[in-house]
């Protein structure tokens, strides 16, 4: 049992190394690095499915990758119309209620604030006109397109009782029925308003590109609804935090391109097989991930960009606790 549970995690780790890495390089060999945050968040749907069979994980990407794409889309919107604060905080907010409600209805594994608040504040940062919106949205579908292809091919670990099908109309109102609305009522107002407040105060300090921040507490957030809330606050915090920090040490040696794209694959793979076991564990691959993703096209400068970073995630560790101390208590009166 041991070995099969190793064959698929090693299975798994090369299928999303290869949805990532693939892409990335190949926009690397035409000289697109421009491209290459929307494909590569496109990929991200690669992430979702964790444990589930064959044909569900499939679905699950589906589902995951069009709603990134649309993500994508809104965020891209946004940047070509030089959009004010307070329009993006709205679409910051729809978008953590939006993807946590997702996420709780399928029961993803991981679940989705953390990479849609990611998607949204970078794609929404990265300047842009109108008439590359269809050119970015087409790249970002191709991107999430191929992840889900990998997946729908790999059939290994295929059970033969599965069933040939599990219609997303039944799946979703069986997760309708079993969600405690009440209590996701106020976990999504308590997620949505810790993220907000976090990206604002990280606006009105200054620092840099302030998305870390909000990401930070959208990492921390699946402690919120947990039984056992201060472990998991603990290993998510310390896992989020320890991610900026192995990646302040990788990238401190500024890799050239290629360098950084082997980073962002490795940590992928690192990541799939960590998250079934510990989302605080993944969280420490996770974040060198996203930070490097975020300035391989832009290729700023990595130590003030490092410097943000780490600031940022101290700022966003500590809005996420007061978060969960709040949330915690709203739902005890609830």
């Amino acid at each position: 049992m041991t070995a099969d549970i190793k064959r698929h995690e090693i299975a798994d780790a090369i299928r999303v190394a290869l949805a990532l890495g693939l892409p990335l390089l190949a926009l690397h060999a035409m000289g697109r690095l421009d491209l290459v945050v929307y494909v590569a968040f496109g990929g991200l749907a690669m992430l979702y499915g964790h444990g589930e069979p064959w044909k569900r994980r499939v679905q699950s990407q589906v589902v995951a990758g069009a709603a990134l794409v649309v993500t994508m889309a809104a965020a891209m919107a946004c940047s070509a119309a030089r959009v004010p604060v307070p329009v993006l905080g709205v679409l910051l907010a729809a978008t953590v209620i939006a993807s946590s409600t997702l996420g709780a209805i399928l029961k993803w594994v991981p679940r989705g604030e953390m990479f849609f608040v990611l998607v949204l504040l970078i794609i929404a940062g990265v300047p842009t006109d109108w008439d590359r919106l269809p050119l970015g949205i087409a790249i970002g579908a191709a991107g999430a397109a191929f992840s889900v292809l990998l997946a729908a091919v790999d059939r290994f670990g295929a059970s033969v009782d599965e069933p040939d099908s599990f219609p997303l109309r039944r799946r979703v109102a069986e997760g309708v029925a079993e969600l405690d609305q009440r209590r996701h009522l106020v976990l999504i107002a308590v997620a949505a308003l810790g993220v907000l407040a976090a990206w604002l105060l990280a606006l009105a300090l200054g620092v840099g590109h302030p998305f870390w921040a909000p990401v930070t507490v959208a990492a921390l957030m699946p402690a919120l609804a947990a039984a056992d809330i201060w472990r998991r606050t603990l290993h998510l915090m310390l896992g989020t935090l320890g991610g900026v920090g192995i990646a302040t040490l990788l990238f401190s040696f500024d890799p050239g391109h290629v360098a950084l794209i082997a980073i962002i694959v490795v940590c992928q793979a690192a990541a799939e097989i960590a998250v079934k076991r510990n989302y605080g564990v993944a969280l420490l691959f996770f974040s060198p991930l996203a930070i490097g993703m975020s300035n391989l096209s832009r290729a700023q400068p990595w130590q003030p960009v490092l410097i943000d970073r780490l600031t940022e995630a101290a700022l966003g560790a500590a809005v996420a606790l007061l978060t969960i101390l709040v949330g915690r208590k709203i739902l005890k009166v609830s």
